[in-house]
This record gives structure tokens, sequence and C-alpha cells, in this order.
């Protein structure tokens, strides 16, 4: 599985994203034909190799025609639909670009992993001003950058195959940022918004070091925050930031690796997953209660339930009521045994479970068609037992002895 890990050593910007995947080998040329199915006039994107506390990194820009490169990075906090600008320039609602992504002749991964990144970026403004997401309104010079910086990194993972991402802890700088309102805090209020659940810290520097469209990025394609941990490195790149620093690279750093946990267990013939046990003590409550208790936790979705005879203390006989339960039913589950039995405590512990693959093959006999349920591992089959009902059902109907249904269906089987 081809995984993609942030190392967000110095935050993220839109443009170090593209920087960092033009690094990975991302063709600048497929970059712009690809930017080009979007209805976009008036910018153009160009990326260039530069020196950063002496690491190779890539500097993407968009430039606007007509203005010296317009770059949106650490300095600029593009806090877009409330920049002060002249009425002549045109504004673009959250809901006019996610519907220019649709209808765009883009690939459907790049215009699902655009548009998540594009609604993200909408709500957390959204959320911060007050208003609903589909209105946040884009001033022009940072609508096309916020449009091709989504896009552009939309285009980029889709291009390189990325199938799970995952991010380090991220550095969110520090300090103060101005804004066309006033002052704010870093992270500034979306950034910080779109940073729920990441892990983060602030070090070596007083300023901004994620912008809302890098923390939109995170938030939209992250899956989960951690460490390296058993995956294979096969590429690296570097992308720059605009701010340099004495003796720390402003880069942001993007690998791409396979990631051989899951391959591992791809390859593990038994299907490894994990149940919730239930378990309860009960030592004065009849047999043909249990009996009713067994039923009631198998419809509540219990994958199996079991009695099994205790000596209790003081020498009383009584019963381990066990039951094994899926993760997303074990509450239920445990409601039942509180409600039906007479015990007044259950305890619960998840457990991992190895099973083989399962399944059904019907085969038709002299009497009818009856089921079998195969079992198989790595491919080979190592059990197959006659489905219990349909043998018993046709045993009862033509006064047959079960066990000779039973004989003849995993002979028709065999066969």
């Amino acid at each position: 599985m081809k995984m993609l890990y942030f190392d967000c050593f110095s935050g993220i910007s839109g443009d170090m994203t593209i920087g960092a995947l033009l690094d990975l080998g991302m063709d600048l040329e497929y970059l712009k034909a690809e930017l080009r199915k979007l209805p976009l006039e008036g910018y153009e994107v160009s990326a260039s190799r530069v020196v950063r506390s002496n690491i190779s990194a890539m500097k993407f820009n968009v430039g606007m025609h007509g203005q010296h490169g317009h770059e949106h990075d650490h300095e600029h906090h593009h806090d877009s639909h409330h920049h002060d600008h002249h009425h002549n320039h045109h504004h673009s609602k959250a809901s006019q670009i996610l519907s220019m992504i649709r209808d765009s002749g883009l690939s459907a991964n790049t215009k699902r992993i655009a548009t998540a990144i594009f609604t993200k970026l909408a709500i957390s403004e959204g959320k911060v001003h007050h208003m609903a997401p589909e209105d946040v309104e884009f001033h022009e010079v940072g609508a096309i950058d916020s449009i091709v910086d989504t896009v552009g990194a939309a285009i980029g993972f889709d291009a390189l195959g990325i199938e799970k991402f995952v991010c380090s802890p991220i550095n969110v700088g520090g300090g103060f940022i101005h804004c066309q309102h006033g002052i704010y805090p870093v992270p500034a209020p979306a950034t910080a918004d779109l940073l729920r659940n990441a892990t983060i810290y602030s070090r070596h520097v007083t300023t901004e070091l994620v912008t809302p469209t890098g923390a939109a990025i995170l938030a939209a394609v992250v899956g989960e925050f951690g460490s390296l941990n058993g995956v294979a490195v096969e590429t690296i790149g570097y992308g720059a930031g605009t701010k340099e620093f004495q003796d720390f690279p402003n880069c942001l750093r993007l690998l791409v690796c396979s990631d051989r946990k899951m391959e591992a267990l791809q390859h593990e013939s038994p299907a490894l997953d994990s149940i919730v046990v239930l378990e309860a003590n009960i030592d004065d409550m009849t047999a043909q209660n249990f009996s009713y208790v067994c039923e009631r936790l198998l419809e509540e979705g219990a994958l199996d339930v079991c009695t099994l005879p205790a000596q209790m203390k003081k020498g009383r006989p009584g019963h381990l009521l066990q039951v094994l339960a899926p993760p997303n039913r074990w509450e239920k589950i445990e409601r039942v045994m509180f409600e039906e039995t007479t015990t007044i405590g259950v305890r619960h512990y998840q457990a991992a479970r190895s099973a083989l693959q399962r399944e059904l093959v019907r085969v038709d006999t002299v009497h009818g068609p009856i089921a079998i349920k195969v079992s198989k591992l790595d491919g080979k089959v190592v059990n197959s037992t006659p489905e219990y009902e349909d043998c018993a059902k046709i045993a009862r109907e033509k006064g047959i002895p079960l066990k000779d249904v039973q004989a003849l269906a995993l002979r028709e089987y065999l066969k």
C-alpha cells in the first residue's frame, strides 16, 4: 500500500505541499496541463530549485498577470474573503468554486480530493466568521491561489497513486500575525479549527508556519497522526516556504512509503480482527432461563454464546456465561446480560481473533439444495460442514435420519 507521510517540522502551506510533490517527481508540465482543465485565467505557475538552510528544495509560485509573483505562504495569511479590495475585483463564493471543480475535466479521484480540501477550508472559514460555508467569499487573488493550491495538491496525490496519508506532529510556529482585521494569535482562528485532532507543538520560530490551505489539506486527507512505523521509505521530497530563517530549514518534507504492516497483514491468511469477550459468573439461575438468554444474545448480534459449568465459592454449582461480540455491538449485548440474567457484574475485554476465510457453497442433492459452509486457509479448503438447518428440514420432511442427509450433502460437495 502506497502511503504519503507529511513531515511538518516547519508547518505546511499549499505552495510548500506542491513544491514537495514536484520534488517527489510530479511533472510541472503535467500539473499545468491538469490545471488548465479549470476555467481560471490571469495566473501562471512556476517552480524553481532553492536552498533553505543547506537543504535543496522546490519552491512553487503562483504569479498573477500584471503583478509581481504573488505568493501566499507563511507570511501571507490568506483570510481571503475578508481582505479589503477594489470593487472591480471579482469575488468567488465557495459554492461556485466547488461547482467549477465538479464540472471540470479532472479525474474523479482528483475532484474528490480537491472538493474535500476546499470544503474543509470553507467550513472552517465560515465557522470563524459566522457565515454559511457555501457563502464564504474568496477575493480574486486569494481565490486563484486557493484553487491552484488545493487542486494542485489533489492532482499530485492522484498522480502518485497515494492510498493512505499519515502526518507527523505539526510545528505551528508562534507569536501573532497581522491581518486586514487586526492582530491574531498563531495558529490563526481558521487554521486552529482545521488542526483539531492533529498533534501540534510550537518550536524554533515566532511566526505563522501553518496556513489555512495547508491545514485544510491535512484535515481532508490525513487518516492518522503519528510517527513513521513499519514502513519502507521510497522517495523523499522537500517543498520550500517563502520565509527564510537563520539556521532552520523552512521546508515541508513528504515521504512516499510502502506500508509494510499492511502488506504483512495481507499475506497472513487467517483474517485478523478484534472482538469483545463478555463474561459473567452466575450461580442462581435455572437452566431454561440460560436457554432463553442465549437466544436473546444471538438475536442482539452476538457472534457466539456458551455456558460452562463452574464451581463457585462455598462449593456452589454455577455457570460461566461467555459471549463473543462484534466491537460495535457489545454495549447492547451487555445490556441484555444485565436485563435477562441474575448477574450484578459483567467483565468485558478486547481479544484478537484469527478467522479463516469462509463462504457458503450450494450443492443440489436428490432431496433438494443444501448449503455447505466452507472454510479456507491460504485458499485451500480445511473444513466443509453442511448447514444444520437445511439438513434438519429435509430429514424432517422425508423421514430420513439427519446424519444420512449430512453425509449425502458432503458426498455431493466432494464430487
